[in-house]
């Protein structure tokens, strides 16, 4: 109930900063991304009033070992012709689950994907509706070439299904736009009880997206690069996995890689990762996490059809496939380990895409929260789709 108290009083904050104006609706003059559609990646920190020690690492909610709670969150956004109306859909996690409820982890998402295989918890996807509510785009009393944009996000999932039901939450950022605005930037108001985030948005192609491997924009090679940081120990995964593999509170991971769609609607890839250089506290003594390369394969969300909707989003389900004995690959060494995202498409053709990791499942029926915030973003590299050549494939 902590945290569910917490949530509210933020939530309620953050509601008198990203109210509309009573004369809310279309700016004097419409900027010129309406009209388009938008993916969005979200990625930044909850505000900080502990001073960081010596080591550079920070108390975290409730006193617990671990860097800032960071944030990340993808979704799609799309604008009427002159502004007046905005929808749109938000995968949001915030500190993940914090297990004890001292606090401030809050993950939410249009659905649940996965309901019918699952341990302990569903996990957050897109259904390719509108979840949006209260948008409102602004120009005027804002700095030139800025525009206030507001929204709420609505979860029918929220909070890992611990929360009890639906949730929502208020978003306000000031948007800068570029040349041609197919690319947007922006950052939440100042507030006391607000995130501080950082907004990029990319346009989206008006071609439909199709629901199939195979097809564009599934189809051929595409370039990864991940991110992510560690939930602190008041999570429940992020301690276990910590505490098995020596692993640092907090500490912050990349991969990189690629991954290819053969046309027979087959996807394939490998990611190499570095997690916080392999440093494992003092006396561990499992082996460190994976550190150089994992083979994969994917396809969209096989529990639970459609995965993949028009509005340019799907839901991803990924399976590692290197050797368990691959001490490269320390994650192979679990029953069906894997992990699922959830992705928008954006660019020319909606061939790029931002996705975010939604769950871990080292079982078919087991998924549970990644224990971290990360997200990707994939890069189209070329055709290369007759097959899946190099164990490559689209995340």
């Amino acid at each position: 109930m902590k945290r569910q108290l917490l949530f509210l009083v933020v939530a309620s904050g953050l509601a008198l900063m990203a109210a509309p104006n009573a004369n809310a609706g279309a700016p004097a003059k419409a900027p010129g991304f309406c009209g388009n559609s938008y993916a969005m990646l979200m990625t930044g920190y909850e505000p900080n009033l502990n001073p960081a020690t010596g080591s550079g690492i920070v108390a975290g909610p409730g006193g617990f070992p671990g860097a800032l709670t960071a944030i990340v969150g993808i979704g799609v956004i799309q604008f009427s012709s002159d502004c007046s109306a905005i929808s749109g859909e938000l995968i949001y996690n915030d500190g993940d689950l914090q297990f004890l409820e001292t606090g401030v982890g809050v993950v939410g998402g249009p659905t649940a994907c996965y309901s019918g295989e699952k341990f302990l918890v569903s996990v957050p996807c897109f259904d390719g509706g509108n979840h949006f509510t209260g948008g409102s785009v602004t120009t005027a009393g804002e700095p030139p070439g800025l525009t206030l944009l507001q929204f709420t996000a609505n979860f029918n999932f929220f909070d890992y299904g611990l929360g009890g039901g639906a949730g929502s939450m208020p978003f306000a950022f000031n948007i800068q736009e570029t040349t041609g605005d197919t690319t947007l930037v922006g950052n939440t108001v100042p507030s006391p009880t607000a995130p501080v985030l950082t907004l990029t948005m990319q346009q989206q192609s008006p071609t439909p997206v199709p629901t199939t491997f195979g097809k564009a924009p599934y189809v051929g090679n595409s370039a990864i690069i991940c991110s992510g940081q560690g939930a602190n120990d008041d999570d429940l995964v992020a301690f276990i996995s910590n505490n098995t593999s020596g692993g640092v509170a907090g500490s912050y991971g990349t991969a990189v890689g690629s991954v290819n769609i053969g046309l027979n609607g087959q996807a394939s890839g490998i990611l190499s990762f570095n997690g916080n250089d392999n440093l494992q506290v003092a006396g561990a003594t499992a082996p460190p996490p994976n550190n150089t390369a994992c083979a994969f394969s994917e396809q969209l969300d096989p529990f639970d059809g459609p995965a993949a909707f028009a509005d340019g989003t799907s839901n991803i389900f990924v399976s590692l496939t290197s050797p368990s004995t691959d001490p490269t690959c320390t994650n192979a060494a679990n029953t069906d380990a894997g992990f699922t995202t959830s992705e928008v498409a954006w660019g020319s053709g909606n061939l790029n895409s931002y996705a975010e990791v939604t769950s871990l499942n080292d079982v078919p029926d087991a998924f549970v929260p990644p224990g971290e915030m990360s997200t990707c973003t994939h890069l189209f590299d070329g055709p290369k789709a007759n097959g899946n050549q190099n164990n490559q494939g689209h995340q």
